[in-house]
């Protein structure tokens, strides 16, 4: 028995089950609700307001989410709604997921210029009849090439590519090693690979010009998989318990990054089989999520990857929309849940081939940490958590047009900027931190993260407030972060002033106040000039591993040389993780 939702403003109308969870029937519908904590209903994020049909009772803890949100008790959670009758619901903006806003990388990875493909125009001379020769050797013989690897679908097409341009043909080879197509005409101004940043929250792409390395476009959205679980830890939980439920967090992702290939394509004015390579850089879990692998051995200790490294893999296989015969690299994981997204990160910056006491940190839900030490590199893994990301916050988003990204003091409270200087709708990561940082120097806020308030909320701008919640958010994602670093560099007889480097890493980092991180304890007190923001090194690794072959080996190179740490595995993590979750300076 099926029942009718309108939906407004986006002047819908579908049906759907009777008995049916709302938020599930309004995926279905393809509406792109955010369902942060996976329907858990305590993110407070899928609210819909019922203006017409039944109204159930509140259920648990919902009415308290409708009260510190200050909207009408016709709202609802939609992960918490039975759907029993006909509905006429509008959705708030607030519980869409929005455009994501593309950010400029920091910087560009600085590295031998020696791109995965390369193209090489050569005009054929016509078969003779006294020597018959096979047309394929000719065509290696004329691009002074040995023997290479050759598709049989490549082969079957060379007759009639040699036939359509007057035997003018340019030959496609992938790492001198492989004929990956050969094309009708001269086409050698033309060759193209895409890069992917295979985020938890977030996925972007660049497309490059692989003749000379120059970015052609660049496009992110929201991931998807986000509306079964904002970390991957939920996400793996779903995927272990039903291999149903992994398929569908796969289509979800590869969906997401064939949406990004087709709007850069059409913007670039290219087919999709002008693209004919791709690298894919992601943490551990959304890897193997993307590849279709089982992640039963994530699931449980000691969270052992399937894979570390892998040789490249056809795009048709993988279902990307791009050349069938494209190849796609995929980033090596380094240990447990250091994943690619880290391995690309240290090759875009070469913090391998340092010698000095130096700290990468990528800040995210799942923080990774590496810390190197003359010829020595340590990694380990920090749940932190999605506040860094604006989620389990009562305001928080993320970096979207409307977030709060920065918060400075004035006189009688705060001053907020927003992501576009678009009117405030929320708070994302780095402005949770400068308000945070604030009120603890205001008072408003005691280490031990107690708001001091009667109300128990911090007002801010736009009628946007912390609440005590909120800050216990924070404490448990510095906290971690904190923990982290502690341990490792006491476990190698380090003290914080001896790090000569600390590179931070992720779109979270980009406006990252560095003295509001040290005052809250998440980075350490350290000469602010040692300090270097790297953006998305992320997808500046994907990019590395295009236009510069000898980083792929570089990276798994790394990636076998970096020693795991083990941060449950320690006997102090206990009592230092309590003890980080104070807010303050390091001591």
């Amino acid at each position: 028995m099926s029942v009718t939702l309108e939906i407004l403003p986006l002047a819908q109308k579908v049906k759907v089950r009777k008995k049916a969870l709302l938020s599930e029937a309004l995926r279905e519908a393809g509406v792109p609700l955010s369902l942060y904590c996976q329907g858990r209903g305590v993110c407070g994020k899928c609210l819909v307001e019922v203006l017409e049909g039944k109204l159930p009772l509140f259920r648990p803890g919902e009415e308290e989410v409708l009260k510190r949100s200050g909207l009408s008790s016709r709202h609802r959670l939609a992960c918490q709604y039975v759907v029993d009758s006909d509905l006429r619901l509008r959705i708030p903006e607030r519980s869409l997921l929005g455009r994501v806003a593309v950010l400029d990388p920091a910087f560009e990875a600085r590295l031998p210029f020696d791109p995965v493909l390369k193209k090489f125009t050569v005009q054929l001379p016509r078969p003779e009849v006294a020597n018959a020769e096979a047309e394929l050797d000719v065509l290696l013989r004329a691009i002074k090439s040995g023997p290479l690897d050759v598709p049989l679908t490549v082969l079957k097409a060379l007759p009639s590519s040699l036939q359509a341009s007057g035997r003018l043909v340019t030959a496609v080879v992938r790492e001198g090693r492989e004929l990956l197509a050969v094309e009708p005409g001269d086409t050698s101004a033309a060759v193209t690979g895409i890069a992917f940043d295979l985020g938890t929250t977030t996925l972007v792409a660049e497309l490059v010009d692989l003749s000379s390395g120059r970015n052609l476009g660049r496009e992110a959205c929201l991931n998807s998989q986000a509306a079964y679980g904002a970390d991957v830890v939920s996400r793996i939980s779903l995927a272990y318990e039903d291999s149903g439920r992994a398929a569908i967090l796969r289509r979800a992702v590869l969906s997401d990054m064939n949406r990004l290939v087709r709007a850069l394509a059409s913007s670039a004015g290219l087919s999709l089989d002008r693209i004919q390579a791709a690298s894919v850089a992601g943490n551990t879990a959304m890897n193997h999520l993307f590849l279709g692998l089982p992640v039963d051995s994530l699931a449980v200790a000691p969270f052992n990857p399937v894979f570390s490294s892998l040789p490249d893999l056809p795009a048709s296989e993988l279902g990307l929309d791009i050349h069938p015969q494209a190849s796609v690299y995929v980033a090596p994981n380094i240990r447990s849940f250091v994943g690619g997204d880290t391995s690309a990160g240290l090759a875009a910056s070469r913090f391998s081939e340092g010698r000095t006491t130096a700290l990468f940190l990528d800040l995210g839900t799942n923080g990774e940490i590496v810390l190197r030490h003359r010829t020595r590199m340590w990694a380990t893994s920090t749940a932190a958590g999605p506040a860094f990301e604006g989620m389990n916050i009562s305001c928080g988003m993320l970096a979207v047009p409307g977030a709060v990204f920065k918060v400075e003091p004035e006189a009688d409270g705060f001053r907020c900027s927003t992501v576009g200087d678009a009117p405030a709708k929320g708070m994302c990561g780095t402005g949770l931190i400068d308000a945070v940082s604030l009120s603890l120097e205001r008072g408003l806020l005691t280490p031990q993260g107690q708001v001091t308030s009667a109300s128990r909320t911090i007002p801010l701008a736009g009628g946007l407030s912390l609440i005590q919640k909120d800050i216990r958010e924070l404490q448990l994602a510095v906290g971690a972060v904190k923990a982290g670093i502690r341990l490792m560099l006491e476990a190698n007889g380090l003290k914080a002033s001896d790090l000569e480097e600390v590179l931070i890493a992720g779109a979270f980092g980009s406006y990252l106040s560095v003295e509001h991180s040290v005052r809250l304890g998440l980075l350490p007190d350290v000469d602010r000039r040692v300090v270097r923001f790297l953006g998305n090194a992320s997808l500046a690794g994907a990019k590395a591993f295009l236009v510069s072959v000898p980083s792929r080996q570089k990276a798994e190179d790394t990636a076998a040389r970096i020693e795991h740490f083990s941060l449950a595995s320690r006997p102090a993590f206990q009592d230092v993780y309590i003890s980080s979750l104070e807010f303050g300076p390091w001591k």
